[in-house]
């Protein structure tokens, strides 16, 4: 009977923290100052993601919920029925999600022999390469989008894939980058620690260093978007203030032929 008691006592010590912090959420600048707080706190610096190798990486299943909340921030830009090329599919959750819901007809590239395994028995081609040394693709062959979801800050030399990838779309490329500029990783500097991505980052990128670097390319953003409702901050405050509240952003760029010609129209 105590122990019955105990749990309805836990379980409703529970429900009123929800609702409290539910409430909290709607008064403006508390989720910012949340956010800083947590920054202002953090105790542990430790490295994530310090993995030898891909194939070990992708031996665990280790899908974050970030990772479906990407794909809902660029899909609906990709036209039902488009064949897609996602570079560095990993397990294939992106190939699975246009396939299911926009009826895409998907293939996949991946660095690691694990990863592509496990993209091709979900009935996906899947090709295993190091996109570093290029995406591999024939001078004709074309895809209506080229994905790189959270890949190019992994990459040794981004530049050159980028503008290969424009070369071999009809309608553009689709980048996802987090926001090295968000307001956590600039406290963590503050602290002397340098943002704690992931280790498997070599590039590191706020909004404006991406929109800079793809200008410097002479490539041309059709479309970005910050829409992820995360730690509660307004989206109408993180889009305004986007290079500083923004944890992620996601661009749609043009194929390199409409890149040329919007170029020489200047």
């Amino acid at each position: 009977m105590r122990k019955k008691i105990d749990n309805n006592i836990d379980r409703s010590a529970t429900s009123r923290e929800s609702f409290l912090i539910r409430f909290l959420r709607k008064i403006p600048g508390f989720s910012l100052c949340s956010v800083i707080y947590k920054a202002l706190e953090e105790k542990d610096f430790s490295f994530p993601e310090l993995v030898n190798d891909y194939e070990k990486y992708h031996r665990e299943v280790l899908i974050s919920p970030l990772c479906h909340l990407r794909i809902k921030l660029f899909s609906d830009w990709i036209k039902p029925g488009s064949v897609v090329l996602d570079a560095g599919c990993g397990e294939g959750l992106v190939a699975e999600y246009l396939s299911r819901n926009k009826k895409c007809k998907m293939s996949g590239i991946d660095i690691s022999v694990e990863a592509a395994s496990k993209c091709t028995s979900k009935g996906f081609n899947c090709v295993v390469r190091d996109i570093d040394v290029g995406l591999g693709l024939s001078c004709n062959e074309k895809y209506d989008y080229i994905l790189f979801v959270e890949v190019l800050e992994h990459l040794r030399y981004p530049h050159k894939i980028l503008v290969e990838a424009c070369k071999h779309v009809n309608e553009g490329v689709i980048v996802t980058l987090p926001n090295s500029g968000y307001i956590r990783w600039r406290i963590h500097m503050l602290r002397g620690y340098f943002p704690r991505q992931s280790f498997t980052h070599l590039h590191f990128w706020s909004i404006k260093d991406f929109e800079l670097f793809v200008k410097t390319l002479n490539l041309v953003p059709l479309k970005s978007k910050t829409d992820l409702d995360l730690n509660g901050i307004k989206k109408s405050m993180a889009n305004t203030f986007k290079n500083l509240l923004a944890y992620q952003q996601c661009w749609l760029i043009a194929p390199l032929t409409h890149a040329c010609i919007r170029n020489t129209q200047r």
